[in-house]
This record gives C-alpha cells, sequence and structure tokens, in this order.
C-alpha cells in the first residue's frame, strides 16, 4: 500500500484532479523545505562573516526593490497558469515581450530611487546596494516564460528543481564574495548573480524557446487580467512588507536585522504553505471554479490538513524561538526571538489566509482578497510605527502580529459574503487553530518548570512539546475531518 501511495505521488496522474493536487504538494513541500534549509545554512554561515547592521541594510535595498516591482507587475506568470491559452507558443512568445519590457522599466525605477531612498534613510551605502541588485529584474525579464507551465500541468518536480539548484548556486556566491569582500556588497552583487542563473537555468529546464512575436488580442488579455492582480499583489505585498521600511526608520538598521532575522525564522511556515498553495490548491481550483459545492470541499480538506501540520509546527517555533536563536546564533542577535516569537503565532493563521485568498484568485474573485489587505495594510500603518514608538522591538511585532490576523478576520467575512460560503466552512479553521494551539501552549506552561534545561537547550522540553503537539493536533483532525479525510463518496477524483 506504501509503495502504490507512493508511485502515486511521485509520478503524474493525468486522470485525477486529487492526485495531481497531492503529488504538487508533495513536491512543494519538498522543494520549500529544502529551499528553507539552504537559507538558514547560509544565514548562519554570512551573519558569522558580516556585521548585523549589513543585513538590515540588505533587507531594506531588498524591500524597495519589491514594492517598486510590484508596481509594475503584470501577472504574467499567474495568467499563464489561470489561462486556457497559457500554454499556447504565441501566449508565451507575447508573455515574453511583457516581462522583458517590466524588467526595464524596473531597472530604469531602481536607478532613478537610488539616491532619493539613501538620503530618506541617511545611509549611503543603500545607493550603491539598489543600483546592484536593481539589474536582476532586468535580467529576469528575459527568464523562459514557460516556466509557469510546470505549475499549470502540475509538473512541479522541475520547478522544485529549478529552484533549489538555483539558489544553492546563489548562495554560494554570496558566501565566496562575502568572505573575500568582508561587505554588505557582497550580498547584493550574489543576488543579482543569481538572477542570471535563473535565466541561464530556464532554458535547460524547459524546451520552449521564446521568440519576439506580439499578438494584440493575446496582450490586451494579459494586461486585463494583470490589472487586477497589480492591484492585489501591490496591496498584498505592502501589508506583509511594510513594516520593513518602518522599523528602518522609526528604530535602526541594528533593530531591523534583528528584525528581519526573527521574521525570516517566523514566516518559515507561513511561506512553506504559501508555496504549496500556489503550485497545488490555486490550478485545482481554478480548473473547477464553476462548481461551488466541489470548491467548498477541497478548500475544507485544504484548510484542515495544512492546519494540521502548521500549527504544532508554529507553535514549536513560537514556544522555543530563544532557545533557537540562543543555539544557532551568537548573544548579539538574540534580540530577535522575540520578533520570532510574534510571527510565528500569526503565521498559524496565515496558513488558513492563504488558502482563502487564493481561492478568491482561483474562483476571478481577486477584488476579495485586495480588500482584505488593504484593510491589513490599514493597520499595518497604524500599529507598527505605534508599537515602535511605545514598546520598540517588541511593540513593532506586537502591532505586525494584531495586523496580520485582521487580515485574515476580513478575508473569512468576504468569502461568506462574496463567494457565498457557508459560515460553518468558514468558521471552522479558526475552531481548530485556536483550540489546537491553545491546548499546546497549556501542556507547555504546566510542564515547562518541571522540564527546562537551559544547559542542554531545553531539548527534554522540545521532545516532549513536540510529541504532544503533534498527537494533539492530529487527534483533533481526526475527531473533525472522521478516518478518510480525503475519500469523497460523491466523486471518483
Amino acid at each position: 500500500m506504501l509503495k502504490e501511495l507512493i508511485h502515486k505521488i511521485s509520478k503524474p496522474q493525468e486522470q485525477s484532479l486529487k492526485l495531481q493536487s497531492m503529488r504538487a504538494a508533495f513536491w512543494s513541500i519538498l522543494g520549500k523545505g529544502g529551499s528553507h534549509i539552504v537559507r538558514m545554512a547560509g544565514s548562519l554561515i554570512l551573519t558569522r562573516i558580516l556585521f548585523p547592521e549589513a543585513f538590515g541594510l540588505m533587507a531594506t535595498a531588498t524591500t524597495i526593490l519589491t514594492m517598486i516591482q510590484l508596481f509594475a507587475d503584470t501577472g504574467v506568470r499567474t495568467v499563464i497558469i489561470q489561462n486556457p491559452r497559457g500554454a499556447e507558443p504565441e501566449f508565451l512568445h507575447t508573455a515574453y515581450i511583457i516581462s522583458i519590457g517590466r524588467g526595464a522599466l524596473l531597472f530604469s525605477i531602481v536607478t532613478l530611487l537610488a539616491w532619493p531612498m539613501a538620503s530618506l534613510y541617511d545611509q549611503p551605502d543603500l545607493k550603491g546596494l539598489l543600483l546592484i541588485i536593481g539589474l536582476s529584474p532586468l535580467l529576469l525579464g528575459f527568464e523562459n516564460p514557460a516556466l509557469a507551465l510546470h505549475i499549470k500541468h502540475f509538473r512541479v518536480e522541475k520547478q522544485v528543481a529549478f529552484e533549489l539548484g538555483t539558489q544553492i548556486l546563489g548562495l554560494l556566491t554570496s558566501i565566496i564574495l562575502a568572505f573575500v569582500m568582508r561587505s554588505v556588497y557582497a550580498l547584493a552583487i550574489g543576488t543579482s548573480v543569481s538572477a542570471l542563473y535563473r535565466v541561464i537555468a530556464s532554458y535547460m529546464v524547459h524546451q520552449h524557446r521564446p521568440r519576439f512575436c506580439w499578438d494584440k488580442t493575446i496582450a490586451r488579455e494579459i494586461f486585463h487580467f494583470g490589472k487586477f492582480i497589480f492591484i492585489n499583489t501591490m496591496i498584498t505585498w505592502a501589508a506583509t512588507n511594510v513594516d520593513v521600511l518602518m522599523i528602518g526608520k522609526f528604530l535602526d538598521m541594528e533593530n531591523l536585522g534583528f528584525y528581519s532575522l526573527g521574521r525570516n525564522f517566523g514566516l518559515l511556515v507561513s511561506i512553506l504553505v504559501y508555496k504549496i498553495v500556489s503550485q497545488s490548491y490555486l490550478p485545482a481550483v481554478s480548473s473547477v471554479a464553476e462548481d461551488l459545492p466541489r470548491v467548498m470541499r477541497i478548500f475544507k480538506r485544504t484548510q484542515a490538513f495544512f492546519l494540521a501540520l502548521a500549527i504544532p509546527a508554529s507553535m514549536m517555533l513560537a514556544l522555543f524561538a530563544d532557545d533557537i536563536i540562543r543555539l544557532l546564533y551568537d548573544p548579539r542577535y538574540q534580540a530577535a526571538s522575540v520578533v520570532f516569537f510574534w510571527i510565528a503565532c500569526a503565521g498559524i493563521f496565515q496558513v488558513s489566509g492563504h488558502v482563502s485568498g487564493y481561492t478568491f484568485i482561483a474562483m476571478g474573485k481577486p477584488v476579495y482578497e485586495t480588500i482584505a489587505m488593504g484593510a491589513g495594510l490599514i493597520l499595518v500603518m497604524i500599529f507598527v510605527p505605534l508599537g515602535s514608538v511605545y514598546g520598540g522591538l517588541s511593540g513593532a511585532s506586537v502591532g505586525m502580529f494584531a495586523a496580520l490576523i485582521s487580515i485574515v478576520i476580513v478575508e473569512s467575512i468576504l468569502l461568506i459574503r462574496g463567494l457565498n460560503f457557508t459560515p460553518l466552512e468558514v468558521l471552522r479553521p479558526w475552531a481548530q487553530a485556536l483550540i489546537v494551539s491553545a491546548s499546546i501552549s497549556g501542556i507547555f506552561l504546566l510542564l515547562r518548570p518541571w522540564l527546562i534545561n537551559p544547559k542542554l537547550y531545553n531539548l527534554p522540553l522540545v521532545f516532549v512539546i513536540g510529541v504532544i503537539s503533534l498527537l494533539i493536533s492530529a487527534g483533533y483532525y481526526r475527531l473533525s475531518e472522521g478516518p478518510y479525510p480525503f475519500r469523497d463518496f460523491r466523486e471518483k477524483t
């Protein structure tokens, strides 16, 4: 039976939407898990070579670049996945030209803004960093647009190999440069070189060769869909990333370095689920978007399954944030643990939000996700500055936690009011998240006085709480979903 399951997951299953989605999720987990390991290894090495302020400067430069990128987001990748004509050569050729034009535009904007942004933050090095990393969108404009077909056709294993391979090459380049240069510029150069690796590799993993052919009808389709994705993506990014820009301004670059480190750890589970949902749930729901009862069944299963895995993982990260930072980094970075805790707690609810957000997009209603993110953006811009002023790094973290929870609340309301989901299906994930996380927290507080051992980095407590967390989550999942959670007697697939 195990051999049969492995075969179904590892080999394409064209006849089954359910197995295609499970297979895509399986490979996404492997890919994103591997990506996290590579990123963590890079962080451990680079933090020992460079200084905390370097990571604050780089986080600011990267955030500014991402912000500028979103102002010219054409949604090319998403429209190739979503559009029935996305795999046609003419569609890909037109998308290629649009991507190149976007890359050139982004490079020009970054170049123009490098000096003003450096003056705003009073950081001369920021100018040079922006000029260097500004090359990356220019290069990525030439990336093979057919890469998106790997997701469209549920061939995620090829995308995973591509992502991991280029990430490892980019990390090795950054480490070598950092060791030689001992400068934050090594990180910027590594970023642009990584983009070059991606472009080269994109033509090695897919046989399609784009040409400079332009179809006006297809271009209109791309831009029409892209304008909604542009607004949604821009506001989504701002709601979840503007905190970095504000902390760099309201506190200082050293605190931003701590915040970025803790934030990256806290988002581990959330980002992993986000990647899986985009590569398995989005194409699955897009293919049955007209069948609301079936969409609701897929939604229910997906929410319950991912929360069952994410809640114990996120709670372990949150409860032992201080020990993890103490184990992996030198004492200079211990302040990052408080950020780690609050962002990891918020990540539990973000998992539910990712599924809700992609439900809106898959059903052709991205405006609802835009509304939710817009509300979150307003609250981030209120809570994070107030928290920074009155509570420093801890206050900023709590403010971001509150804003992220608010986004998921608005998404839940819009699922009911906008997509006609039943309140029961929307409230199920909230009940699962609150009951399971509260139970794990209670057990932790009860056992902590008896098993705490700082000399061993609390490993006895980690082991016991880890086992209990999995049992609690699995028990709740079994009670709520039954013995056969993926079996649907009303459909063969």
